[in-house]
């Protein structure tokens, strides 16, 4: 009898001891969750179009330029005595920059470009406010040279851009016009992928075309 209970004794300490060295299952998309606000609030779309550039402006435009540059061409000057070599560099096509398109009065070198109605507003700012905020570090590594071949244009009442977000999906960095246009909501790299999708299902391209 003795002997059934000790070894009755020694079963269930072997059964508690293996029971808590096995670790629960974690949960269904746990990986990460560490960094996500567990309080997180979406801002919601009334509070975002009173928020600058928004607020102020008239009309928002998705362009695309630069679609036909795999990458940022080497500037080699040729050979002072080659005329042949001078006149093809001088008459090469270039890469253009979104403030020499700015800077044109029918912003010529944009390739594609598309105004954005209502719905499409509300999905830019949802993407803005809502994507880098919910997490509570930042998550951003940038890679790659900086070479934009898209840009978000604010335009005011008097139809002139007053902002710009320029952005270069291969590289996942941004330049913004004036400066902190949208600083605080880029510091993470999904919202890089989501404004990407968001250009593409408006027909806007941003990466390279390349010419078969």
């Amino acid at each position: 009898m003795i002997k059934n209970i000790t070894f009755l004794i020694i079963l269930l300490l072997f059964s508690l001891s293996f029971a808590q060295k096995r670790k629960a299952p974690p949960a269904p998309n746990e990986a990460g969750s560490s960094f996500i606000k567990k309080n997180f609030k979406p801002k919601p779309f009334s509070n975002s179009i009173k928020s600058f550039p928004f607020k102020k402006t008239s009309k928002i435009k998705l362009i695309s330029y630069n679609l036909d540059f795999k990458r940022e061409p080497f500037d080699t000057p040729p050979p002072p005595d080659d005329s042949l070599a001078i006149k093809k560099y001088e008459n090469r096509k270039k890469p253009v920059r979104l403030e020499t398109i700015l800077g044109t009065e029918n912003l010529n070198g944009i390739q594609q470009q598309k105004n954005l109605n209502l719905l499409e507003i509300r999905q830019l700012t949802d993407i803005m406010h809502n994507t880098c905020s919910r997490y509570t570090t930042g998550l951003l590594s940038e890679s790659g040279c900086y070479f934009p071949r898209n840009a978000v244009l604010f335009y005011d009442e008097n139809d002139q851009v007053f902002a710009y977000l320029e952005l270069c999906f291969e590289c996942d960095g941004n330049k913004q016009e004036p400066k902190n246009l949208f600083e605080e909501d880029f510091y993470c790299e999904n919202i890089y992928g989501l404004l990407e999708k968001f250009f593409n299902t408006a027909g806007i391209k941003t990466q390279y075309l390349e010419v078969k």
